[in-house]
């Protein structure tokens, strides 16, 4: 049975994306032998899941993730990548997780904020890796706006890297 993690990085002041919805500060962390676990993570899933405003980003960078397919949360049209398993929905997200719990990889939910939102308050995340950054943004999109009760994790690992980044696996109580 899959499982659904969200994976991403954020700044140490809780951002995922600057004011403008932009990654850039990441590029300071993009080292030759070092990607933070993300290759053996990536091999992992066999589903990206993501909003319009990731999956965008994701065509400025003329990229997609190798054997995953994607389902991007949208209400807007958006253009599809060509030759790649990418299906757009629309709507509570509990109907789809249903259905990719049922796959044999695991999915992964990287981003935007609103949807990271909607995935935590419907209780549909099955494990947090986050990836926090020594970056102070100030302002940006921050991890999950509007989550509607508090919701308690168990810290299941944490591995800090020697660039200052620390990464944490949780897990709902």
């Amino acid at each position: 049975m899959a499982t659904i993690i969200l994976n991403l990085a954020i700044s140490l002041d809780g951002f995922i994306a600057d004011e403008n919805g932009g990654v850039d500060w990441l590029n300071d962390f993009q080292k030759p032998g070092e990607d933070y676990g993300m290759k053996a993570f990536f091999k992992k899933c066999g589903t990206a899941i993501m909003g319009s405003k990731t999956y965008e980003q994701m065509l400025s960078f003329n990229h997609w993730y190798e054997g995953m397919e994607g389902i991007v949360f949208t209400s807007r049209q958006l253009p599809a990548l060509k030759d790649k398993p990418i299906r757009f929905v629309n709507g509570n997200p509990a109907p789809v997780v249903e259905e990719l719990r049922k796959k044999e990889k695991d999915c992964w939910l990287a981003g935007g904020g609103e949807l990271i939102t909607d995935f935590i308050n419907h209780n549909l995340v099955d494990e947090f890796i986050i990836t926090v950054v020594p970056r102070l943004l100030g302002k940006g999109v921050p991890l999950c706006p509007g989550i509607t009760e508090i919701k308690k994790l168990q810290l299941l690992k944490s591995k800090s890297f020697r660039d200052g980044v620390i990464q944490l696996t949780y897990q709902p109580n």
